[in-house]
This record gives C-alpha cells, structure tokens and sequence, in this order.
C-alpha cells in the first residue's frame, strides 16, 4: 500500500501540478542518494566518530535509502575505517565514497569495498583556476581516463563536475557526450556547490544534461545558501533526475544540503511519488543524527521540528479542532510526529479548553475558571516570553478555582 492511503492523511494544494505537464518525471520514481556521511560531516564543527557513523548508516539505511555516500577515505584513517565498518555490517543498501580524480584515491576508495566512487572534479572555470589549474581543453581527457581507470578496478563510477550550475555549457555538453560514448560512467552528477542556481536552473539543466549523456543518470545535489535546497532538489526530480542527494536535518557545509526528509515528504505528499522512504521513521531518523551531531534543530524545523505539529493562536486552534487540515497540510503520523496544543499569549478559550482535556485526561473539573485560567496563562507567558509548558500550565490550575 502506498504510504498516503488508507483515509485522510493529506490536503494539498491541487494547482501542484500546474506547469509541469510537458516535464520529464521519470516512470520509475526516483532514488535518495544520501551524503550525510560525507558531506553532512563537513559542516563546520561536526566531527562524527566511527561508531556513529555505523548507528546512523544502519538508521538511514533502515529508511529505505538506495544509495550511502559513505564519506572520504583520503581525509584520514578514522574516515576509511568507517568507510569499511559500514560495508562490513552489510546494510544491503548501495555504498559510495568521494575520491579526488586521481589514481591513488580510486586505489583509496576501491580498498574500502564500496561499490561506487564518486569522482570529484570541479568544471566551473572558477574552481578550475583557483583550484587545479586545468585548462578546458585538458579537462574532459582528464575525466575520460580517471573514469576508465575507476571502471577497471571494478567500480561502478558515479562523476561529480562539481559547481555544475556555473559552469561552461559547451564544457558539460562534450564531457556527457564524451562519458555517453565512452560508456565509462554509470552517473553523473549535477552539483550546485554554492547553492546559487534556482528552481527553474536546475530544471533547465537536468533536462541539458540528460539530453547531452543520451540517458545517462543524473543525481541532483543542492546547497541551501538561499534556502531552496529542498526547491531545487524537488524541480529536478520533476524534470527527470534518477537520483536525489540529501542530508539528515539538512547538515552540511554552510547553510546546509536539501534536507532528506523534507524532499521525501514533499515527493510524497505534495506530487504523490514514493521514493521508497519509510515516512514514519523521519523524526527518529532525525534525533539520532541531532544527538551525534550536536546540531541542535531549531524548532520551526520543517517535518521534524519540534513544533513542526505544535498549535498555540486560537482562532487556528479553534479551526484544527474541527479539521485538522485547516492548519495542516497532512498527519504528523505520517512522518513519525504528533500534533500539539500549546497555550500563550495567542491562546484562546476554545484551545485552554481541549489543553486542559488532555492534561486531565477527561472534561475540565467543575470548579477550574477557564475565564480566570486563560487570563493567567496569558500574563505568565508574556513574563516568561514564551509559550507555557504543561507543568507551569498544571500549576496555574491549581490556582484558578471558582468560588
């Protein structure tokens, strides 16, 4: 059963299709490839140890994800050791890692028992000079042989033009042509490496690229520096990428990657395409990468926030109790959350009222003022600033007794 049926669980809006009926949204659902490992971990001030990066492997891959980008072995021994841990526990998902276009890392990432490396390359004229140095004209020779190389030894070969979406179309055209004749390059990667392409970039270039590799699969993978990780990587998706890059609670360096579980989430309810992704297990998923993390997840977060489900003002209280879908756009059950009434300054009687239901577990006791209570509750959270938790709540009941 698809995860959206059996009674209501979402309300969307029915114009999400509009525009997109000349796409190129593949008959086959798209894959998550997720990189928290990698490039999760290069966020500043994230150090994952190797045993959680094991515990969130397993977790990740409990999901439902294809694919784990098992992170870099050339950045040290701690990192290889990790690499070949996850292997070893045999998570039945597909494994990758990073390599530099050269022999020595390939030699590096084969030795680890992945199946794929992700060769890294960046294309842009911009990195290109100020990293490597490497004219145009050497840079598809280049990939050419670093692929073959990969392909050799027995590795599938996912390649990674990196700042893809600033780079010279007449380059990424010859170089997908040239992996399309050469046939050394099982994927290839559409990186927007400062997160400065749009919705409709990426679109555009899924469609480019797919045109010039005569089919070979595209990965999309975004960074959030303007807030449309999870934009960009959703119009790609529609536009025809076989394969979504994603993050745990977004992490990653800067301002993040797409987030996983708000891609899979917005392909499922939003668009009604299963990714293969255990909804249900996001916010468990999520708090063990937060714990290892130490990237404490603000509480707006979407999905997987605290307050993701969480309901303070009145007059929306006072609509949710009749239908939840007047604030909501689908269940927190189906991405492993609970709804939640809060009391505040915003509060109103009506949503004091089913608060105090649930702390009490039955009707209000005949002898609690709710006009009184509410009036409390209201002074309390403006002294305090915030909305009130439920033991300062049961405390103001106490206090609040008619007669």
């Amino acid at each position: 059963m698809n995860q959206l049926e059996g009674g209501d669980r979402t309300a969307v809006s029915p114009w999400n299709w509009s525009g997109l009926e000349g796409g190129r949204v593949r008959a086959r659902p798209p894959r998550v490839a997720d990189c928290t490992l990698r490039d999760g971990e290069q966020q500043p001030g994230i150090v994952f140890t190797v045993d959680q990066k094991v515990e969130i492997a397993r977790a990740v891959a409990a999901l439902g994800v294809h694919d784990l980008e098992l992170g870099t072995p050339a950045v040290s021994p701690d990192d290889a050791e990790a690499i070949r841990r996850v292997v070893d526990a045999g998570l039945g998902v597909y494994t990758s890692a990073l390599g530099r276009a050269t022999e020595a890392d390939v030699d590096l990432v084969r030795s680890c028992g992945v199946d794929a490396v992700r060769l890294s390359l960046p294309i842009s004229e911009r990195q290109r000079a100020a990293k490597m140095r490497l004219p145009a004209g050497e840079y598809v020779e280049r990939a050419l042989r670093i692929a073959g190389y990969a392909k050799e030894r027995g590795l599938d070969v996912i390649f990674s033009p990196y700042d893809t979406t600033r780079c010279d179309r007449t380059l990424l055209e010859a170089l997908l042509d040239a992996f399309r004749r050469e046939g050394c390059v099982d994927r290839v990667r559409l990186v927007d490496t400062t997160g400065a392409a749009s919705p409709q970039a990426v679109a555009a270039l899924v469609g480019l690229m797919d045109d010039a590799g005569g089919g070979i699969p595209i990965e999309v993978h975004c960074h959030n520096d303007f807030g449309l990780g999870t934009a960009n990587t959703v119009a790609g998706a529609l536009a025809g990428a076989a394969y979504l890059s994603t993050t745990i609670n977004g992490i990653g360096e800067r301002s993040g990657n797409a987030s996983l579980e708000e891609v899979v989430t917005a392909m499922a309810v939003l668009y009604g395409i299963d990714v293969g992704i255990d909804l249900a297990r996001l916010t468990a998923v999520s708090a063990i990468v937060e714990t290892a993390s130490g990237v404490r997840l603000q509480p707006h977060k979407a999905v997987v926030g605290r307050n993701a489900f969480a309901h303070e003002s009145g007059l929306v209280v006072a609509g949710l109790l009749r239908d939840p879908f007047t604030a909501e756009a689908y269940a927190p059950e189906l991405v492993g959350q609970r709804r939640r009434i809060v009391v505040g300054k915003t509060s109103g009687r009506a949503s004091l009222e089913a608060k105090v239901r649930e702390l009490v577990g039955g009707d209000p006791p005949d002898d609690l003022d709710l006009d009184a209570l509410l009036t409390g509750v209201k002074a309390a959270a403006i002294d305090a600033g915030r909305s009130l938790e439920d033991d300062e709540l049961r405390a103001l009941m106490t206090t609040r007794s008619k007669g």
